[in-house]
């Protein structure tokens, strides 16, 4: 952790620049010598950053030449070229200029410390001979003093000088640190008046971790701005040694090797004698750091080893502290997602109590959020609570599940699901809703615009087909008072008006069976007359280059039909067969029975022709928007319509070369009286 002073009065250009450059270390910005004196006097400064075009070399000469060599880095404002590196103090290490501190002055820094970390090594090597005596000297003098200072162990509860009990303090401080409950910053203060309790300090910070390094949360003797910026790296030396031994880390006075170097430069910009390890679980999670009594007297065994212990309390707190603000802050999070949620969630426990009833719920069903947390699910509206129940025991989860709440049948959408603890076993169920209302309101109107964008489309349509047949009898009208004297005119004139009347007889009457709900005259008929009667009318309107075979069912069957209405479905197909087929097709129209639990009568109308499988099912499920030829295209919707109110089906298939229309009508009654099978080929036959 290196600490490096700033000499600047550049709050808009130079001291930004630098931190922005220097991030990875603490930089402090000072702007009189003063203030840099006073700092270097009481914190083991790294480097020093000297900007001369706020400060003349003249005027702090004498306090760069009391520097060691090579911890000084200028900043110039004149280009580099321009200074005379000959007339420089010993102490300066490099020079830049102020408008290459982006990409330079790292690069600067970054030599400057490896030369420290240089002739710390060759000062490790010469101190390496005569380490032995030194500290043999030292733990002699430390065992004669201890005796001769009059203190008693605090554990065992004896008095230290100065007439204060050190156990009753402690455990009254410890006690207030249990009282703080999750408040982090009492917590830490109780903390540092436990440990002065023990042992009267000038300086005391502690540490925790922040992902990568650790940040003073709390201290005692300090300069702010130094405490605020302190952070030593997970990788440093210090806190590898105490997260890899977890002992007390006092303070090297001799070098064994560069890492101890290293702990005791990071101890002294910590102005610390001894660091604490504060373990949870194995793991460092913070360092406490503690300076030289002020009494000048030693630290005692019995002290350290209270310390420590509180060191390990302050870790268990500190991360059950921790985990209780994730929970609140969870909790909180998920708080406000169900308050600002679009939809209304209800949730229930293992005991089928109510644990959430969000803002939203309560609107949409009209009741207090407060008095429903508690309650059993049955005071829920039906069936909002059978549906919790089923979920929660049977795993049945419901989406997009439309249902009625009852009272004033509300219409809800719904989605459930299963609530499980780590173990997979079932703990509640929940749901989340919303009110299909306003979809309900918007879908009947948007189903009532598109039906009067088809009855308009409907109206232009039926003008347009009816313009013309009256057009041509409204012509053919005139010319008849102007050639009265032709008679074969007069016949063509004739035929062609009737020709049109049909025409507009036909499409009215299509019109009404597809627009209007039909009142069918249901009677209990035989298929085989049905049969009979409908092949007599097809064969009326049949084209002359067409055929039409017929095949009746070998007993008698009986149907509910309205027996008009179903003669003219079947009238409708063949007229499909018909606008679909060159001349001359063959259509084959057969009637046979399937008795199983649900007897019923098929009807078929085979013939041969290009596959219309795809087509055909596009037709039977046509709107009235994508007709555009009412006199043809209104065959198979007509038809369709009808079987459907008869509770039949039609279908259409593709076997082999022929195509077949399939009418399935149920079966009302059966007759076992033999008759003759009826059939054969009609015309050209």
């Amino acid at each position: 952790m290196e600490l490096i002073a700033l000499l600047s009065n550049s709050d808009e250009l130079i001291i930004p620049h630098v931190k922005g450059a220097l991030k990875q270390y603490t930089v402090y910005p000072l702007k009189t010598l003063e203030e840099l004196e006073d700092l270097y006097s009481n914190i083991p400064l790294n480097l020093f950053l000297i900007d001369t075009t706020s400060n003349r070399l003249t005027n702090i000469g004498d306090f760069l030449n009391g520097l060691d060599d090579s911890t000084v880095v200028l900043i110039s404002g004149e280009p580099m070229e321009k200074i005379h590196r000959e007339n420089l103090p010993r102490s300066v290490f490099d020079c830049t200029d102020a408008r290459s501190i982006r990409t330079e002055l790292p690069l600067i820094i970054e030599r400057a410390l490896e030369r420290q970390r240089f002739k710390n090594e060759i000062r490790l090597l010469k101190q390496s001979r005569d380490v032995i005596a030194p500290v043999q000297m030292q733990v002699m003098n430390r065992q004669e003093a201890e005796p001769l200072l009059g203190r008693s162990d605090p554990i065992q509860g004896g008095a230290v000088s100065g007439g204060r009990y050190v156990q009753e303090k402690v455990i009254v401080n410890f006690a207030r640190m249990l009282s703080v409950s999750f408040d982090m910053r009492k917590l830490l203060d109780h903390f540092i008046d436990s440990v002065m309790e023990i042992a009267r300090v000038s300086k005391m910070s502690v540490m925790l971790r922040e992902k990568e390094e650790f940040r003073v949360k709390t201290q005692y003797g300090l300069d702010p701005y130094i405490a605020d910026n302190l952070k030593l790296a997970k990788s440093s030396a210090l806190a590898v040694w105490l997260a890899k031994t977890g002992r007390i880390m006092q303070k090297p006075v001799t070098f064994h090797d560069s890492e101890t170097i290293e702990i005791r430069n990071e101890m002294e910009a910590l102005q610390c004698c001894i660091s604490f390890p504060m373990i949870y679980k194995g793991k460092l999670i913070g360092i406490m750091n503690i300076s030289d009594k002020i009494t000048e007297e030693p630290f005692f065994r019995e002290e350290l080893e209270i310390i420590y212990v509180l060191c390990n309390y302050l870790a268990a707190a500190v991360k059950d502290i921790d985990l209780y603000h994730q929970m609140w802050y969870q909790k909180e999070f998920t708080k406000n997602i169900l308050s600002s949620m679009s939809s209304g969630m209800i949730a229930i426990n293992q005991e089928e109590k109510i644990t959430i009833f969000n803002h939203q719920a309560a609107e949409i069903l009209g009741l207090d959020s407060p008095l429903m947390i508690g309650k059993d699910l049955r005071a829920l509206p039906s069936p909002l609570g059978d549906v919790l129940y089923e979920t929660m025991s049977t795993g049945t989860s419901y989406s997009r599940y439309e249902v009625l709440v009852n009272p004033g049948n509300l219409p809800l959408g719904i989605n459930s699901y299963r609530l499980l603890d780590e173990e997979h076993i079932a703990v509640g169920a929940g749901i989340v809703f919303s009110d299909l209302s306003d979809s309900k309101k918007l879908e009947h109107q948007r189903r009532r615009t598109e039906k009067l964008e088809a009855v308009n489309d409907l109206m232009g349509k039926i003008a347009h087909e009816v313009r013309n047949p009256l057009t041509s009898i409204q012509t053919y009208i005139q010319l008849v008072n102007e050639k009265q004297s032709d008679n074969d005119l007069n016949s063509f004139y004739a035929s062609t008006v009737r020709q049109s009347i049909r025409r507009l007889d036909s499409l009215i009457d299509k019109l009404v069976t597809f627009s209007s709900t039909q009142d069918y005259n249901f009677r209990k008929e035989s298929i085989n007359d049905i049969m009979a009667e409908a092949a007599d009318f097809v064969l009326k309107m049949l084209p002359e280059n067409h055929r039409l075979s017929k095949k009746f069912t070998d007993k008698v069957f009986y149907i509910n039909a309205d027996k008009k209405q179903i003669i003219k479905a079947i009238y409708y197909i063949v007229l499909c067969i018909i606008d679909r087929t060159p001349e001359g097709t063959f259509i084959d129209m057969n009637a046979e029975t399937v008795l199983n639990d649900s007897p019923f009568v098929k009807i078929t109308l085979s013939y041969r022709g290009d596959e219309l499988t795809k087509e055909g099912e596009q037709n039977l499920l046509k709107p009235l928007l994508d007709i555009d030829h009412l006199g043809t295209e209104l065959n198979l919707p007509i038809s369709h319509k009808i079987i459907e109110g008869h509770d039949g089906s039609l279908d259409v298939k593709r076997s082999g070369e022929f195509n077949t229309f399939t009418i399935k009508l149920p079966v009302v009654d059966r007759r076992s009286a033999n008759v003759s099978a009826e059939g054969g080929r009609v015309r050209g036959q």
